[in-house]
């Protein structure tokens, strides 16, 4: 009897054992479990993520792995299989804005949820490159305006303004090549008209860059015309659109000295010819006016306080448009 006992209570303890082995290892797997699918922690939020055309679930699960997206490929390309079925993935840039844990992941690289928003952004005509860093850095949260500057450093007059749709996290270099690329296709309308008069195309844009900044418009071809007229006189230009772009100061808070100083080279009351780049970049009308305009008879040009245009053919008359319109 005694020995039944024992032999009971070995088989109860051999049960107890097996049950507590059974019960750590269940709690062990779930920590395991919980830990590898919750979201991590140590990647800088927001984070964008791109899978490439014809890139395999098993090369994105280790590139999610690699970028530290994910804790487990292995979890993930299980859930990818269960869910999909063929684990296909789609391609295409992703954003992230807060740590995704691995099922979230899974969801989003089947279904195409890339997670980013497309935006509409105008940038208006005779806009500088710094102008259309700014605008894109008050829309876009994750635009690199400084990476934008360096590429549109030389490029000032070609960046063609217009209305744009860009996505939420858009790069710096894709905004300059969209609006170059959109600058090639407008002044392909214009090249007939440069190669009729025989003018350079750095010259048209930079002067279409001031007609912008100084004509109305019904006022662009006039101004225009007066511009090559000045220049056909080896005249200086004394548009004071220059120094807008040159030290930030309009007609009416320009001084002596600043129209006297010889250091700036964009100051055309004391440099003959066109300043050294585009002041702005201007749109298909001003392109179309700079390229098409002949010189004609007025020298002289000023908008009044009433925001008209007024020409003069003479200083003499100049002056007296000065006295009647500006003060």
């Amino acid at each position: 009897m005694l020995e039944k006992f024992k032999k009971f209570c070995c088989l109860f303890k051999s049960k107890n054992n097996i049950l507590l082995g059974i019960f750590i290892l269940l709690i062990t797997i779930s920590f395991v479990w919980v830990y590898l699918t919750s979201p991590v922690s140590k990647i800088e939020i927001p984070t964008s993520f791109e899978i490439e055309s014809g890139s395999s679930l098993r090369e994105v699960s280790q590139s999610l792995k690699d970028a530290g997206l994910i804790k487990s490929r292995t979890i993930l390309n299980t859930i990818v299989i269960l869910g999909a079925g063929d684990g296909k993935v789609v391609s295409g840039e992703y954003l992230f804005e807060k740590a995704p844990n691995v099922f979230e992941v899974a969801k989003r690289i089947t279904l195409g949820d890339f997670g980013i928003e497309v935006r509409q952004v105008r940038f208006p005509e005779g806009v500088t490159a710094e102008e259309i860093a700014l605008i894109m850095e008050s829309r876009f949260p994750y635009f690199d305006k400084n990476a934008f500057m360096q590429l549109a450093s030389d490029s000032e007059g070609m960046l063609f303004p217009d209305t744009y749709f860009f996505l939420e996290n858009v790069k710096a270099y894709e905004v300059y090549r969209m609006l170059t690329s959109t600058f090639e296709e407008k002044i392909a309308e214009v090249k007939p008209f440069i190669k009729q008069n025989k003018r350079n195309l750095h010259d048209v844009i930079t002067v279409a860059s001031i007609v912008e900044k100084e004509a109305t418009a019904d006022s662009r071809a006039e101004v225009a015309s007066i511009i090559w007229k000045r220049l056909e006189e080896d005249m200086v230009l004394q548009v004071d659109a220059t120094f807008v772009y040159s030290i930030d100061k309009g007609t009416f808070d320009l001084t002596k000295d600043d129209l006297a100083d010889k250091e700036n080279p964009y100051n055309t009351y004391v440099f003959k010819g066109l300043p050294p780049t585009p002041i702005s970049n201007p749109g298909l009308d001003s392109l179309i006016a700079a390229a098409s305009a002949q010189p004609g008879e007025d020298l002289f040009f000023l908008t009044g306080h009433d925001g008209e245009m007024y020409y003069a053919k003479d200083f003499e008359q100049h002056k007296k448009n000065r006295s009647k319109y500006l003060y």
